[in-house]
């Protein structure tokens, strides 16, 4: 299946459905009980079956997920791949980010990342510091492009100001649950300025008996508006939570699972339309919304 993208003024397009890989191989570090066999068969599944975009980071199992991944696309196209990875904030300063950028490319065995991402604003080192790496190495061809993950829109423009090219997404906590990138008007930011807004953990259901989300994504929601909903489309709950996102201007979304059954559902939340009216409803009506992401990555 060919995943429908968006695509940016200034040209730069990601599918509108990306693979996530948190907690592949461990947690924020390497888990050696972990069945690695079976991770680099999840993503080469997932390759198969027409993900083209994977989002990785340097701190996900200590940079294991990298290495997992650089594995898998091994006998790939690399050009029909956009991979993506992320820096850790304390990595920012020129030194760290210029070293913590060979490493991950060297762990993910290529000679360049599609997008480069800074995965958490760190204002305790100079802006200019970081964008320097950044012009430098994107001049080098080391990354193809550039893009920030929680950035509130003050400091998006303060980074976007010191660099030579675009940043061309900014990766959000973001579902019809949690609606913080709206309240905040990130949003809104990234239709006014071109860039991509690429939701992670897209699924997040709450049951009405309790105050924390669902540990199990996977199971059906309680809440009717979204049930009737996917009843009208034969579609399940989680490809219409799926589907609200993507229908949104200037949002993709990253999503991850092992499970075949569980990707191809992921799959079937693309390449369809919702009615407006069914998008404004969602919008408007999905009840216990959060105004603020309950995630340890603070926006700043």
């Amino acid at each position: 299946m060919t995943f429908p993208v968006k695509t940016l003024k200034n040209g730069f397009s990601l599918p509108a459905l990306g693979l996530g890989t948190w907690k592949m191989g461990g947690d924020r570090e390497r888990d050696p009980a972990n069945d690695d066999a079976r991770d680099i068969t999840a993503l080469k599944m997932a390759i198969d079956s027409g993900f083209t975009h994977i989002d990785t980071a340097e701190s996900y199992a200590g940079g294991h997920a990298e290495t997992l991944l650089g594995q898998a696309i091994s006998g790939y196209d690399r050009e029909k791949l956009v991979i993506a990875t992320k820096v850790w904030p304390v990595n920012m300063g020129y030194d760290d980010l210029s070293s913590s950028l060979r490493g991950s490319l060297k762990r993910l065995n290529t000679d360049y990342v599609d997008l480069y991402y800074l995965h958490e604003a760190n204002h305790n080192i100079p802006f200019e510091e970081t964008a320097k790496a950044l012009n430098e190495s994107y001049k080098e061809g080391l990354i193809k492009n550039v893009a920030v993950a929680n950035f509130l829109p003050q400091t998006f423009d303060k980074m976007q100001a010191l660099l030579e090219m675009p940043i061309v997404a900014n990766q959000v906590h973001y579902n019809l649950m949690f609606r913080e990138p709206v309240i905040r008007g990130m949003l809104e930011h990234a239709v006014q300025n071109d860039y991509l807004l690429a939701a992670w953990r897209p699924i997040r259901f709450t049951s009405r008996n309790s105050q924390t989300p669902n540990a199990n994504v996977w199971e059906k929601s309680a809440y009717p508006i979204i049930e009737e909903i996917a009843n009208n489309y034969n579609k399940t709950n989680i490809q219409i939570a799926i589907n609200w996102l993507t229908s949104q201007p200037n949002v993709v979304t990253l999503a991850k699972s092992s499970n075949p059954v569980h990707l191809q559902e992921l799959i079937g939340s693309i390449g369809w339309e919702m009615a407006q009216q069914d998008i404004d409803r969602l919008a408007k009506e999905f009840p216990d919304q959060k105004t603020v992401s309950d995630s340890s990555v603070s926006l700043s």
